[in-house]
């Protein structure tokens, strides 16, 4: 299954084959600076969003995932940043993630 994250401040928006589903984070993780702001948070969020969107079971095999941000993307994205999306996503359960700007 391919997956696509899209990534806003507190919001995440999962889509695949059609159908997409909308979460918002109850603990927030953007901070006033980073829209990756607290890790741990974000990562837990998006395992728990793939859940709840049927991407993740027992019995599935792990998806693929393109993370997309569309917030503080002023001069692009630093080495950190990228990095800092792909790994949510693998965190999250993907066996493997690529970061679109």
């Amino acid at each position: 299954m391919e997956i696509k994250v899209d990534v806003y401040s507190n919001k995440m928006v999962l889509s695949s084959e059609g159908s997409s589903m909308t979460f918002y984070a109850k603990e927030p993780f953007t901070t006033t600076r980073l829209l990756i702001g607290k890790f741990f948070v974000a990562e837990s969020f998006l395992k728990n969003a793939l859940k709840e969107f049927g991407a993740i079971s027992f019995f599935k095999r792990a998806p693929k995932i393109t993370i997309q941000p569309h917030e503080f993307l002023e001069g692009g994205l630093s080495d950190i940043e990228d990095r800092v999306l792909r790994e949510i996503a693998l965190g999250a359960g993907a066996r493997e993630a690529h970061v679109v700007v």
